[in-house]
């Protein structure tokens, strides 16, 4: 049908080029697929508890009831000072929201949970993200003053449509400290443990169960976290005689302040904060990337402060996006090239072609198939591009040998497409058969690779169909392209081949003909030669080669008692 109606073949091929070239702003970019951890974590919050504490009230009480779950592959809990977090990997097969579901079912059956003094606890599943930009903010102001532009900084990041989380790194946490003095305290005949309960109950998000209704069941929930020292002014210790209130305000000293901890950040001796920007699923790495740097363009500081790009993952992307966009334009280059030396223009042109239709003609699958613009895809892509146009040069070739002989027009593309249709279709089929077993293996490995196969097998079915449907269509018209002086490059280089051919090639290929033990024992040494040099640890293993990076660091350790003065001299 396509060999000989050539208008069905072109807009075959202007539908695979228009519509991949028109499919490409649709695809998702991000430095790596995006891989289901399979993590659910439980955290609860224990002011003023010890690790201890927790461990033995909040996050062993929860490891028990939640390992004994069909979807619980794994559980890791975690106690610290006033919190616990307990980690809980599923299965494969299980749903996450169903396993949530079972978690938080589990967790709720626990008799008197959470202890008194805890909240509520939180049950997350975990959402793959990805660091895309790091910015940093330097000034040699106040700690409040740099905390200050950091957080309007990350408030104008956040406003940003493509944005979806900015974490703030390198920061004291903030601590609101509360002293009360022995004298106030008996003046107003007041204990500690009184200012300490009353600030306790003062400052909590409580969940108070379900209210069921006709329209509907509602959460009932009280949100009275207080996160300023001057929220707890207010604070009531207790009633008074007269019928008045003893306020926190009153017998207490607020102060909004830091940790207080030895932590210093330094970026060019300034201290400094960093804001990481993150792509959670769905969203796209390079479209961030480029408001980020659109941005900052026009963003302008609080004054006395500095603010800059750090580390930009995204520029990994493009720079991987940009090699084979260089690797392609090459390839198409030097495939045209050694095709016009070899073979009639004509023919050159139409199967250097099969290049940029099986790649554009691939992208056309990517989103329907879930295929990202990632570092994995543009690895496959890569591999592949050295393999597409094999069998276009094959069957390509094939027509022209077809018409030297004497057949014409239709006929001799139909001829030289039958005369290699099965070594064609094997050859193509086998080496998708290669790159298939990826697309079975199991855990975040397995997620991470099944990349690989999908974009080698699309671009591989797109050859073919170029091979099998455009080509001959394109190959069907008898006469030639090549014009002087080409046509004269074209024979003198053909000369040069086949006398290569005779000279050469045939006295090798005789030679070993004439000593077949000979060739076999030696294709047999230079087998067992990688599996000693493997063997012998002279070629080392690893599952990931070590790349140099683009960074130095240095950790320098000081003996044990070295004062935070001492050691920041020292770094």
């Amino acid at each position: 049908m396509f060999a000989n109606n050539t208008i069905a073949a072109n807009l075959l091929m202007l539908g695979l080029l228009i519509g991949g070239f028109l499919a490409i702003p649709g695809v998702r970019s991000e430095l790596f697929p995006t891989v289901d951890t399979r993590l659910i974590y439980v955290t609860v919050d224990y002011p003023g508890a010890t690790p201890s504490e927790i461990d033995e009230s909040v996050t062993s009480r929860i490891d028990q009831v939640v390992s004994t779950l069909d979807s619980v592959e794994r559980v890791v809990a975690i106690a610290q000072e006033n919190a616990g977090t307990v980690s809980v990997e599923i299965k494969a097969q299980a749903d996450p929201q169903e396993a949530r579901d079972d978690i938080q079912g589990a967790v709720d059956r626990i008799a008197g949970f959470p202890p008194a003094g805890a909240e509520q606890p939180k049950i997350l599943i975990a959402e793959p993200m990805e660091d895309v930009i790091t910015l940093v903010i330097s000034s040699n102001g106040s700690e409040s003053d740099l905390r200050k532009a950091a957080r309007r900084l990350e408030d104008a990041l956040v406003a940003l449509p493509s944005i979806g989380s900015v974490f703030m790194d390198g920061a004291r946490d903030l601590e609101i400290s509360i002293e009360v003095s022995e004298r106030d305290l008996r003046k107003y005949s007041l204990t500690m443990s009184q200012v300490v309960h009353a600030i306790r109950n003062s400052s909590l998000n409580l969940s108070s169960g379900e209210l069921k209704t006709g329209a509907g069941d509602l959460l009932l929930r009280v949100n009275r976290k207080r996160l300023e020292g001057a929220q707890y002014e207010d604070v009531v210790l207790r009633t008074l005689d007269d019928g008045g209130t003893l306020t926190l305000g009153e017998v207490a000293e607020i102060r909004d302040g830091f940790q207080d901890i030895d932590f210093i950040n330094l970026v060019d001796g300034k201290p400094s904060i960093f804001l990481r920007t993150v792509r959670s699923e769905g969203e796209d790495t390079v479209s961030i990337a480029k408001d980020i740097h659109e941005f900052m363009a026009t963003y302008v500081p609080d004054e006395g402060t500095e603010v800059g790009v750090w580390e930009d993952h995204s520029s990994l992307l493009r720079d991987r996006i940009n090699l084979l966009v260089r690797n392609g334009a090459l390839g198409f280059a030097l495939v045209l090239l050694f095709l016009l030396l070899m073979l009639d223009l004509k023919l050159a042109v139409w199967v250097a072609m099969g290049v940029p239709i099986s790649f554009l003609g691939a992208f056309l699958f990517f989103e329907p198939l879930g295929v990202t613009i990632s570092m994995v895809s543009m690895f496959a892509l890569i591999v592949v591009l050295g393999i597409v146009v094999d069998d276009a040069i094959v069957v390509g070739e094939n027509i022209g040998t077809a018409q030297e002989s004497g057949l014409r027009d239709v006929e001799a593309a139909l001829e030289g497409v039958r005369g290699v249709f099965g070594p064609v279709t094997v050859g193509v089929v086998t080496t998708m058969a290669a790159f298939a077993p990826l697309l079975f293996m199991t855990g975040l490995f397995g997620e991470l690779m099944r990349v690989i196969p999908i974009v080698v097998i699309l671009v591989l079915l797109m050859s073919l169909i170029e091979v099998y449907f455009i080509l001959p269509a394109h190959l069907s018209h008898s006469g030639k392209w090549s014009r002087w002086p080409l046509d004269k490059i074209q024979a003198r280089v053909a000369h040069l081949t086949w006398m290569a051919r005779d000279r050469l090639l045939l006295p090798v290929c005789q030679a070993a003909l004439d000593n077949k033990i000979s060739v076999v024992a030696l294709a047999l040494v230079f087998l067992s030669v990688p599996v000693l040099l493997l063997q012998s640890g002279i070629v080392r293993f690893e599952f990931f080669p070590s790349i140099e990076a683009d960074t130095i660091s240095a950790e320098v350790e000081f003996p044990v008692g070295t004062s935070f003065e001492a050691t920041r001299e020292g770094a």
